[in-house]
């Protein structure tokens, strides 16, 4: 179990203190300072994303996953899978079927059709070839079948957005379907390389650096560190010259790959080869793989995410067929290449080839192959694909002089086996063993020039043995010296927690009415000269500046986006609304009168605002009051507002109430004075206040006018125009001061207009209408309404019937204002 700890980053340059969400953290599960099980995290701004989920070819059960017990992968938004590879996405079905993941998984179009075949030939072959009758296996074929429908697809350079993460795939040239993910969050830009090449083969577009976006931060693999590759057709004349002589010798050769991938790149070299050299054409050519037949359909399928060779075969095919000569195959229709199911049609008699998987021979048929074809000299080996430690690939390298069989191997009796002292039967190798490499990885230089060529600040290496993972990384800072701005280069080991800073400004966009309130800068005048003609610096005012305006609003934050906007703006620019909780908390007091109370509040609080003064309903001397007036009696509340938050209202029969605003501040203050109203009959101050006041409480002052008797038109003019203004705001009423001319006049008879228009206003003056009418405008939209008749005029019927409704309620609240 690997134990979790934080790697040391290089500090910032500033001493202030970086903002946590500041910080790109990266985490490998997998594929740190190791080649298989990959699986990286990366998190930025409360995004996860996280990187392929393979398992590690060398080992068996749980301990062939990356360390999933140390990530929360609840917490993940997107799941990348860059190809089909097993150590980049065999541990997918994993992942969905027995993980806590909720999130969102993609890959290429080509690398789902082949992942679903490849899964389930990887299922079938680990439960024929297990080892321990008690192991269980860590998915099913109903696991996979499952989750497939979870697993969505992207196409190249096709961007797709989900939780505010854009992510764009890029060919990468390692197989078919193979991407790079250009991975955008708040701004920041991740490429993460996956498995790549950059050699032109027979059918796959290489990599290439994405066009017209700048990288943060690059996160390559590392598989061959500083190596080279030899030259391509160096590589494949040696090839054919180590097949062709064991071949000439009367031996099998073995070539162990991935049953897809660089299976195909082999199928295309070997069978141009077998095309020019009839000589060979007696040795048959087998492909032996349960996917062979289901995967080449794939290949055919997916001509359009392969190179300019395979397309121009297409093509050439294509226009065979149309006019009738078919003299030619397509690109994936071999003639010397047979496809072979099983060992068990395999007539195992005279030279061949054999393209078997897997290509780590852990299992299945190259391994049954290589027990069965080891103890002869005249067979050989050939490995063409990278081989991961632990795994019998790797130790064939090394030539050993004898191999450990696996139990169909002994159940099938290979001869020359034999049994050591641990029970253990092993069978002798005497077979040659050669290695061309043909893995679709960069090799030093092609992963340095890329790196150059991205010009990120920040380089993270992956998918690589600790040893040559640390020879390229020096090879990356030695290039430092010659940069004005040195690339910080990262190599971290599984479960070590990286963290960088990005330190960038917040910047947020003022809209709405907060918009309309900001002055623009002015600008600052030329400095004055030192002084007048007198000696004296002439004194001018300052010009207030941008910096020195305070605006105050509501921050939202949208798609990692900041608008600065006033509370009434949040339903139109931002899709919220907002509600005011208002709090009430009636009180019985049934010996503490007003003065009391405003003097126990004043002691705690200081000084409180009265709402209202008392009153009994006692008519003052120069009123005159209407029968209703003596009939209503009038309100005797008492108010008073404790640091302008809380209301206290006093009823009669010594009820109170407490109202307002709910929120964290004003509940405090709410707490506050309930508690001094609670205590405010018992205290012994409040006892000794009280014993100094009179005897009686009502107050001898004249009582105020009922405001509702006896309106003037002024009065009800102007409430009516409140009204009027409460429906169409206050800018659109606009009074009018001359009045509306009969039609008798024509338009030429100015005296006429002139004595009707004076005639019309003393008239109006002596009914008491001050004005002759009003006007509402809404927009482009005018109303005229008539206050001796209330009659609405407009030229839309719709806004003049709106108007006119609004005037009939108003009337009837107001009381007519011509009787």
């Amino acid at each position: 179990m690997a134990t979790k700890r934080k790697l040391d980053s290089a500090p910032p340059v500033e001493e202030e203190p970086v903002d946590p969400s500041d910080e790109l953290m990266f985490l490998a599960l997998g594929g740190g300072n190791e080649v298989g099980r990959s699986c990286h995290i990366i998190q930025y701004r409360g995004k996860t994303v996280m990187l392929d989920a393979g398992i590690h070819p060398a080992y068996d059960g749980l301990a062939a996953l990356p360390f999933y017990d140390e990530f929360d992968l609840s917490t993940v938004d997107v799941l990348l899978i860059t190809h089909f590879h097993m150590d980049h996405a065999a541990s997918l079905p994993y992942v969905l079927a027995k993980t806590n993941f909720k999130g969102r998984v993609y890959m290429t179009h080509p690398t789902k059709a082949i992942y679903k075949w490849l899964m389930q030939d990887s299922v079938r072959v680990q439960n024929t070839h297990s080892t321990s009758e008690s192991m269980t296996p860590l998915v099913t074929e109903q696991d996979i079948t499952s989750t497939l429908p979870l697993i969505q697809t992207i196409a190249f350079h096709a961007t797709q957005t989900y939780s505010s993460i854009r992510i764009t795939p890029y060919p990468a040239g390692h197989v078919l379907g193979a991407a790079m993910y250009l991975i955008s969050i708040a701004g920041l830009n991740i490429l993460f390389t996956g498995d790549y090449s950059r050699e032109s083969d027979r059918h796959l577009i290489p990599a290439s650096v994405p066009k017209g976006v700048k990288v943060d931060v690059l996160i390559t693999e590392s598989t061959f560190g500083v190596a080279s590759h030899i030259p391509r057709l160096e590589r494949e004349t040696a090839l054919m010259k180590s097949v062709t002589g064991i071949l000439n010798r009367g031996g099998r050769v073995l070539m162990p790959v991935f049953a897809i991938g660089r299976a195909q790149e082999l199928l295309l070299i070997l069978e141009d080869y077998w095309t020019r050299h009839e000589e060979y054409q007696k040795y048959p050519i087998y492909y032996a793989s349960n996917l062979a037949k289901k995967c080449m359909v794939v290949y055919q399928t997916y001509i359009d995410a392969m190179n300019d060779n395979i397309r121009s075969a297409f093509q050439k095919r294509l226009a065979e067929a149309a006019d009738g000569s078919g003299t030619s195959g397509g690109p994936w229709d071999f003639r010397f290449i047979r496809s072979l199911k099983s060992l068990e049609r395999f007539e195992d008699v005279g030279g061949c080839v054999m393209l078997a998987s897997p290509g780590m021979m852990q299992n299945g048929v190259s391994r049954a192959l290589l027990e069965r074809w080891a103890p002869d000299s005249k067979n050989g080996v050939v490995v063409t694909g990278y081989s991961v430690e632990g795994t019998m690939a790797k130790l064939i390298l090394t030539e050993p002089e004898t191999i450990q069989a696996t139990m169909t191997a002994r159940l099938s009796g290979v001869k020359g086996m034999s049994r050591n002292s641990d029970e253990k039967v092993m069978v002798p190798r005497r077979c040659t063993v050669q290695e061309f490499s043909f893995a679709a990885h960069v090799d030093g230089t092609e992963n340095r020039e890329f790196v150059e060529e991205v010009g990120a600040p920040v380089v993270i290496l992956v998918h690589g043995e600790k040893t040559n993972m640390m020879r390229f990384k020096s090879k990356l800072l030695s290039l430092n010296a010659q940069k004005a701005v040195p690339v910080k280069v990262f190599s971290p080991a599984n479960c070590e927690e990286l963290r960088i800073p990005f330190r960038r400004d917040k910047v947020a966009k003022v809209v709405g009415q907060l918009a309309n309130k900001i002055q623009p800068p002015t600008v600052l005048p030329s400095p004055p000269p030192s002084g007048d003609e007198n000696g004296a610096d002439e004194k001018k005012p300052k010009l207030t500046s941008e910096e020195d305006q305070i605006v105050s609003g509501v921050l939202v934050q949208n798609d990692f986006k900041l608008s600065l906007m006033a509370p009434e703006d949040l339903k139109e620019y931002a899709g919220l609304t907002t509600t005011t909780i208002m709090c009430r908390q009636r009180l019985t007091l049934a010996a503490a009168g007003p003065e009391l109370i405003r003097w126990a509040l004043e002691g705690t609080f200081g000084a409180i605002k009265v709402l209202s003064e008392a009153t009994d309903g006692v008519k003052k001397d120069d009123e005159e009051m209407e029968d209703a007036d003596e009939e209503v009696a009038q309100p005797t509340d008492t108010g008073f507002e404790v640091m302008g938050a809380v209301r206290v209202m006093m009823h009669d029969q010594g009820e109170t109430v407490v109202e307002w605003e709910g929120n964290v501040h004003n509940d405090s203050i709410a707490d506050a004075v309930l508690a001094v109203l609670l205590s405010v009959e018992s205290s012994p101050a409040a006892v000794k206040q009280s014993s100094k006041q009179h005897s009686h409480s009502h107050a001898h002052d004249k009582p105020k006018r009922n405001p509702h008797a006896h309106l003037s038109p002024e009065e009800r003019l102007a409430r009516l125009c409140m009204f009027l203004e409460s429906h169409f705001g206050a800018d659109a009423i606009t009074p009018i001061n001359t009045p509306r001319l009969p039609a008798t006049y024509d338009d030429d008879d100015t005296a006429g207009k002139e004595k009707a228009t004076a005639t019309e206003l003393a008239r109006l003056h002596g009914l008491g209408i001050p004005v002759p009418g009003l006007e509402v405008r809404i927009d482009k939209l005018v109303a005229t309404i008539w206050l001796e008749t209330l009659d609405v005029e407009c030229s839309v019927r719709s806004f003049k019937d709106r108007v006119a409704a609004v005037v009939e309620r108003g009337t009837e609240v107001v009381r007519p204002l011509w009787e």
